[in-house]
């Protein structure tokens, strides 16, 4: 059901799945995201399905599903399951070789075990030992060493199918920001001239894989994500309704700039967000558009809604934006604007 239309019933009502991602929408490392939990154990027990897509290829769905099962989470194990950039990218190379084709892993323990579900073989850089690979898999890995990467160049720069997980420049970490799988991705790229073919958001196969899971169509499908060039861009291109949270990487001045390919259906502070009402974010200012400040900053009123005035301020933004108007990109005032409506940054949730 598309999300066009304000209704006062919990926005995942209006849908008959859930594609959610992962780091900074469900938990932040080891802890979670205030609220996740408790809104996605009511999602599930109200018979809403939920995959839980993430580019993060580092480690098995299993070993995912075991961390959001467990003690530090608790999410309730019934009506969810994980997919990766990994399995997707398994999954296209599944299509173009043979059974068994020999595929390099680069990356955590995920992306060689989604090769071998996939039927293809997979080899690590220590074990190539001179035999030929016919494609080689970039992903995610915490000991991802200079050697491995080395070698991504070396297979790519010898006409080997190279398959990037991801290109996410960053990924959340309870600590802030830390390099991602695209930071590793444009290092090889300096030394080679190949370009990867990308499988995780924003293209389509994980979104594809995602919606295969949960059995719904485009329409009955709702995307949750905290990353405008991945998860909104991503579900925007598939054509997909998505929910923004600003409980990860892209903050409200992110938002406030974003262009149209990269604007969400909805925008909520957290995960919450989905058991409040289904209020879309509007195409043009709605009665209560707040008014820009002299410092071409929208002003949240004093008190009231916090997400109705978040939803005021983003759409004054993009209506001023739009319309040719200058918005501040100051990030001290963008910051002050978050904590008027009670948004905790990545930074501040230590």
């Amino acid at each position: 059901m598309s999300g066009d239309t304000a209704t006062s019933e919990p926005l995942i009502r209006r849908y008959r799945g859930l594609i959610c991602d992962l780091d900074g929408v469900v938990y932040r490392g080891a802890d979670a995201v205030p609220r996740a939990v408790e809104t996605l154990d009511r999602v599930t027990a109200d018979g809403v399905p939920v995959v839980f897509a993430t580019n993060n290829a580092s480690r098995p769905p299993e070993d995912v599903g075991n961390h959001l099962r467990g003690r530090g989470l608790g999410i309730a194990p019934r009506g969810w399951s994980v997919v990766n950039s990994s399995q997707a990218a398994a999954a296209h190379l599944a299509q173009q070789l043979r059974p068994g084709a020999r595929v390099c892993a680069v990356g955590g323990p995920g992306v060689a075990q989604a090769l071998t579900e996939a039927g293809l073989t997979p080899v690590r850089v220590a074990d190539l030992s001179g035999r030929p690979v016919e494609a080689v898999v970039q992903g995610l890995g915490s000991d991802v060493t200079w050697t491995e990467l080395a070698a991504v160049g070396y297979l790519a720069g010898t006409g080997a199918t190279w398959v990037a997980t991801n290109v996410d420049l960053t990924l959340p970490t309870p600590y802030g920001e830390a390099p991602g799988n695209g930071a590793l991705v444009a290092l090889v790229q300096t030394a080679v001239d190949a370009a990867p073919h990308v499988v995780g958001k924003p293209q389509a196969a994980l979104f594809d894989l995602s919606r295969s899971r949960l059995g719904t169509d485009r329409p009955d499908t709702l995307v949750c994500g905290d990353r405008l060039e991945t998860d909104i861009e991503g579900a925007n291109s598939a054509g997909l309704d998505s929910l923004f949270v600003l409980s990860g990487a892209s903050r409200l001045r992110e938002l406030a700039f974003a262009g149209r390919a990269a604007r969400p259906t909805y925008v909520a502070i957290d995960l919450g967000g989905l058991l409040e009402p289904a209020l879309p974010l509007p195409a043009t200012p709605p009665e209560h558009f707040v008014e820009l400040g002299p410092d071409a900053v929208p002003r949240p009123p004093n008190g009231g809604d916090n997400g109705q005035a978040l939803r005021s301020v983003v759409t004054t933004a993009w209506a001023a934006r739009d319309a040719g108007r200058a918005i501040s990109d100051d990030d001290g005032r963008w910051g002050e604007i978050e904590r008027q409506l009670g948004i905790l940054r990545l930074d501040q949730a230590r």
